[in-house]
């Protein structure tokens, strides 16, 4: 649905700083991997490795990799092949799951 369409991922957030769980504050990933990938959701080509734990999910039919920050098990997204970024993968977000915290 989306794999033909042009993303500019070099395109940065107009602040630095990192994208946290707005459970725990646990922080997940970085403003400079953050891009607007044109699917409503907010999506990333990188995380903090340490603080995002991926869970194959086989469900409806097909597999898919569900993304939990490791810290308090909150549901952030999912994970997809997406060969237009640098990773050749899109971090999928749900916006309620992460806060923004610019950088000092």
């Amino acid at each position: 649905m989306f794999e033909n369409r042009h993303i500019n991922w070099e395109a940065k957030p107009s602040e630095n700083g990192l994208y946290v769980c707005s459970r725990c504050g646990n922080p997940l990933f970085s403003s400079a991997q953050k891009f607007n990938s044109r699917t409503g959701f907010p999506s990333f080509w990188g995380h903090l490795e340490e603080n995002v734990q991926q869970h194959l999910l086989e469900t409806y039919g097909r597999d898919r990799i569900q993304l939990l920050c490791r810290q308090c098990g909150l549901h952030l997204g999912h994970l997809f092949q997406d060969k237009r970024t640098p990773s050749q993968v899109r971090y999928c977000i749900n916006s309620e799951a992460i806060a923004f915290q610019k950088e000092r």
